[in-house]
């Protein structure tokens, strides 16, 4: 409240002590109203402050408690932790019932026999040396062959023809071209080791070395690398075209490290061929450089990056609910949302009632599917109300989408990708995760830890096409050495 000159003249009556008293409060009153003015200022601001780091000590509380159980990220992450125990205490120990074991046995035609003579009775010390021999018992040892290179020479004859007055020679076969050269058995070595062994060359030369005593330089290995990067491109081609008959196909795609910059190895794979290929980007800029997903019309199991909904793609979509489900989990732990801890229930009901279906080859009555859709669809409305409470950080910028809650943004995917997320009910031949393009994808990563980056792009293109070979003979069932010898050797494996 505050008062004129002439209002304070009037209130005094004249009395200068009064009126000076009334002024003294007056600006007294003046002054609280500044201080209380500036203190609210900085409550104020104080509140937006405190409102802007309970945002960021919650994200960062979320970013330490991520693991590989309840986000995307890899189990290597996880460093020392131990993982809980997800198996159940108690049942049977050792080898499921009906397993044919490893055992050796005995063979007819050995190698070698060695006779072990009794000339003295170990009970009495009598001399059996003139004793018939009235049985024997046999015992087998299974042992490597002394390891050493097989020189092989080839003599091409020289005649003299008499009508063409000249020394004619006889020609070297095609595969040899020069006076001494490895033959395509160590490089049928060389690529089982670099691509299924994932070791680098330095420790493939000295394993030779200790085995043969003949260590092959680093440039002849890359040498038995380049030529059999080209032998396999026929392969390779087969793969492609089996790869797009299937009815569906995992698709994922990693970063690893060539010449010192990220690139991408991309996977096309299912239980029976894998395709392994290379781009300096992912996304679908690299999906029509690789040109398998452009031309391919069946469905595509992956983790739901954008790039897999360009609308000019054929294929259908499956989501790996494997990634669904460790976001819900952070997303329940750290939010504590009640309605990702029931599409967690949900997601594991359905997978479990799938799968007992799968097994007794009857598939899921229609009105267990219609039960599992409407809960679905119960679950993420009353999600929505819980999601839309979320805080979530300012916004920088005025131009493009509002920004979502962690929460916000999973509850949107399930709400556009319904038939993606939940199609493993009704089709047998969807998984209910990428697990099988993760695993071709392993080996990569594998690879990368064991030799380090790729010091050249062509090497990651080589170890890309030969991976993609080894990886489908494990799956063809087919012994990997012995296929990679007859491939060298121009025997169809595959074809």
């Amino acid at each position: 409240m505050d008062f004129s000159p002439q209002q304070v003249n009037q209130i005094s009556k004249g009395d200068p002590e009064i009126a000076g008293f009334i002024q003294t409060l007056l600006d007294q009153n003046r002054a609280l109203t500044e201080q209380n003015r500036r203190l609210q200022e900085v409550v104020d601001t104080q509140a937006k402050q405190i409102q802007t780091l309970e945002k960021r000590v919650h994200e960062l509380e979320r970013q330490l408690r991520q693991q590989s159980h309840n986000s995307s990220k890899p189990p290597s992450s996880d460093g020392l932790r131990k993982p809980p125990n997800l198996r159940t205490p108690g049942g049977s120990k050792g080898a499921p019932k009906g397993h044919p074991g490893t055992t050796l046995h005995v063979i007819d035609h050995p190698d070698e026999v060695v006779v072990c003579e009794l000339i003295t009775c170990p009970d009495c010390l009598s001399s059996l040396v003139d004793a018939p021999c009235v049985g024997e018992e046999r015992r087998q040892e299974f042992d490597l062959p002394a390891s050493r290179i097989w020189t092989t020479e080839f003599r091409a004859q020289k005649r003299y023809c008499a009508c063409c007055q000249q020394v004619q020679r006889a020609p070297f076969p095609a595969h040899i071209t020069a006076p001494t050269q490895y033959g395509s058995r160590m490089a049928a070595w060389t690529v089982y080791l670099h691509a299924f062994h994932l070791l680098p060359l330095q420790r493939i030369a000295q394993l030779f070395e200790d085995w043969t005593t003949y260590r092959p330089s680093e440039g002849t290995l890359l040498s038995f690398l380049q030529t059999s990067y080209e032998r396999f491109a026929p392969v390779e081609v087969h793969i492609e075209a089996q790869l797009h008959k299937q009815v569906k196909v995992h698709a994922d795609e990693t970063g690893c490290r060539v010449g010192g910059r990220t690139q991408w190895m991309h996977v096309m794979s299912d239980e029976t061929y894998t395709l392994l290929r290379l781009h300096a980007r992912r996304g679908s800029p690299a999906m029509d450089a690789i040109g398998f997903l452009p031309s391919y019309t069946g469905t595509v199991v992956h983790d739901c990056m954008k790039g897999y909904f360009n609308d000019k793609y054929g294929f259908s979509h499956a989501l790996c609910n494997a990634h669904l489900l460790r976001e819900c989990i952070g997303i329940a732990e750290h939010d504590g949302h009640e309605w990702a801890k029931q599409m967690i229930d949900l997601l594991k009901e359905g997978w479990t009632r799938a799968l007992r279906s799968r097994q007794a080859d009857i598939p899921l009555e229609p009105q267990v599917i219609e039960s599992f859709l409407n809960r679905y669809d119960t679950i993420l409305q009353a999600g929505e109300g819980e999601w839309t409470k979320d805080t979530v950080r300012a916004k920088t910028c005025k131009k493009g989408r509002a920004i979502k809650s962690k929460a916000g943004n999973l509850g949107e995917r399930f709400l556009l990708h319904k038939e993606a997320v939940l199609s493993f009910l009704w089709r047998p031949c969807i998984p209910f995760d990428n697990n099988q393009a993760e695993r071709d994808l392993r080996m990569v990563k594998v690879k990368q830890k064991i030799s380090g980056s790729f010091r050249t792009e062509d090497g990651a293109l080589w170890f890309a096409r030969l991976r993609s070979v080894v990886s489908t003979f494990i799956k063809q069932r087919l012994p990997v050495l012995s296929s990679l010898s007859l491939a060298f050797s121009g025997t169809p494996v595959l074809l």
